[in-house]
Protein backbone atom coordinates (compact mmCIF):
# COMPACT_ATOMS: atom_id res chain seq x y z
CA UNK A 1 0.00 0.00 0.00
CA UNK A 2 1.10 2.98 -0.72
CA UNK A 3 0.49 6.18 1.37
CA UNK A 4 0.09 10.04 1.25
CA UNK A 5 -0.49 12.13 4.52
CA UNK A 6 -2.53 15.01 2.86
CA UNK A 7 -3.49 16.75 6.51
CA UNK A 8 -3.77 15.66 9.98
CA UNK A 9 -7.06 14.92 8.52
CA UNK A 10 -6.93 12.96 5.67
CA UNK A 11 -4.41 10.66 3.72
CA UNK A 12 -4.50 9.27 0.11
CA UNK A 13 -3.94 5.41 -0.65
CA UNK A 14 -3.60 2.59 -3.36
CA UNK A 15 -5.53 -0.41 -3.47
CA UNK A 16 -6.33 -1.61 0.41
CA UNK A 17 -6.26 -4.99 1.68
CA UNK A 18 -8.61 -5.92 4.36
CA UNK A 19 -5.45 -6.20 6.38
CA UNK A 20 -4.30 -2.67 5.62
CA UNK A 21 -8.23 -1.39 6.31
CA UNK A 22 -7.63 -3.28 10.02
CA UNK A 23 -4.13 -1.64 10.17
CA UNK A 24 -5.33 1.65 9.86
CA UNK A 25 -8.23 1.36 11.97
CA UNK A 26 -6.16 0.33 14.67
CA UNK A 27 -3.99 3.59 13.89
CA UNK A 28 -7.19 5.50 14.30
CA UNK A 29 -8.61 6.16 11.28
CA UNK A 30 -12.70 6.50 10.89
CA UNK A 31 -13.54 7.01 8.03
CA UNK A 32 -12.89 5.15 4.16
CA UNK A 33 -13.31 6.63 0.96
CA UNK A 34 -13.71 3.68 -1.72
CA UNK A 35 -12.90 5.68 -4.86
CA UNK A 36 -12.45 2.37 -6.86
CA UNK A 37 -15.48 0.90 -8.95
CA UNK A 38 -16.51 -2.87 -7.87
CA UNK A 39 -14.08 -5.18 -9.77
CA UNK A 40 -11.45 -3.19 -11.70
CA UNK A 41 -8.54 -5.77 -10.61
CA UNK A 42 -8.43 -8.93 -9.72
CA UNK A 43 -6.01 -7.47 -6.41
CA UNK A 44 -8.84 -5.74 -5.43
CA UNK A 45 -11.65 -6.99 -2.50
CA UNK A 46 -15.12 -6.68 -3.12
CA UNK A 47 -16.50 -3.17 -1.60
CA UNK A 48 -19.11 -5.29 0.11
CA UNK A 49 -16.19 -6.83 2.16
CA UNK A 50 -15.30 -3.31 2.96
CA UNK A 51 -18.53 -1.72 3.75
CA UNK A 52 -19.25 -5.30 6.38
CA UNK A 53 -15.88 -5.09 7.65
CA UNK A 54 -16.15 -1.15 8.64
CA UNK A 55 -19.24 -1.76 10.00
CA UNK A 56 -17.91 -4.50 12.17
CA UNK A 57 -15.40 -2.01 13.45
CA UNK A 58 -17.76 0.69 14.01
CA UNK A 59 -15.85 3.01 11.21
CA UNK A 60 -17.94 5.06 8.19
CA UNK A 61 -17.36 3.75 4.81
CA UNK A 62 -18.24 5.33 1.66
CA UNK A 63 -18.28 4.20 -2.12
CA UNK A 64 -17.64 7.14 -4.70
CA UNK A 65 -16.15 5.17 -7.55
CA UNK A 66 -14.02 6.99 -10.32
CA UNK A 67 -13.44 4.41 -13.70
CA UNK A 68 -10.11 4.65 -15.16
CA UNK A 69 -9.67 7.18 -17.54
CA UNK A 70 -12.74 9.45 -16.31
CA UNK A 71 -12.30 12.97 -15.38
CA UNK A 72 -13.84 13.67 -11.37
CA UNK A 73 -17.79 15.11 -11.95
CA UNK A 74 -18.92 18.17 -9.91
CA UNK A 75 -21.44 15.54 -8.39
CA UNK A 76 -18.45 13.38 -7.49
CA UNK A 77 -16.52 15.80 -5.72
CA UNK A 78 -18.98 17.41 -4.21
CA UNK A 79 -20.02 13.64 -2.46
CA UNK A 80 -16.90 13.51 -1.49
CA UNK A 81 -16.51 16.89 0.10
CA UNK A 82 -20.16 16.29 1.60
CA UNK A 83 -18.37 13.00 3.23
CA UNK A 84 -14.98 14.15 4.53
CA UNK A 85 -17.54 17.23 5.90
CA UNK A 86 -19.88 14.79 7.55
CA UNK A 87 -17.65 12.03 8.99
CA UNK A 88 -15.74 11.60 11.30
CA UNK A 89 -11.58 12.01 11.13
CA UNK A 90 -9.07 10.80 9.90
CA UNK A 91 -10.17 9.92 6.90
CA UNK A 92 -8.23 7.79 3.80
CA UNK A 93 -9.11 8.20 0.50
CA UNK A 94 -8.23 4.93 -2.04
CA UNK A 95 -8.08 3.52 -5.48
CA UNK A 96 -5.73 1.60 -7.54
CA UNK A 97 -3.23 3.99 -7.20
CA UNK A 98 -3.90 7.08 -5.24
CA UNK A 99 -4.00 9.09 -8.40
CA UNK A 100 -7.26 9.08 -8.88
CA UNK A 101 -8.91 9.94 -5.34
CA UNK A 102 -6.24 13.00 -5.51
CA UNK A 103 -7.90 14.15 -8.34
CA UNK A 104 -11.24 14.08 -6.87
CA UNK A 105 -10.07 15.94 -3.49
CA UNK A 106 -8.13 18.32 -5.69
CA UNK A 107 -11.78 19.21 -7.55
CA UNK A 108 -13.87 18.90 -3.90
CA UNK A 109 -11.28 21.39 -2.51
CA UNK A 110 -12.36 24.58 -5.15
CA UNK A 111 -15.60 23.66 -4.70
CA UNK A 112 -17.58 26.47 -2.70
CA UNK A 113 -18.89 24.84 0.17
CA UNK A 114 -22.55 25.11 -0.29
CA UNK A 115 -22.15 23.09 -3.03
CA UNK A 116 -21.95 19.64 -1.01
CA UNK A 117 -24.84 20.22 0.72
Amino acid sequence: MQFQQVSDELALASQLSLADFEALVAQGFKTFINNRPDGEGADQPPRAEFEARAKALGVTYHYLPLEIGQMPSVELAAAFQKALKESPMPAVAYCRSGNRSGQILKLAMTLPAHESS
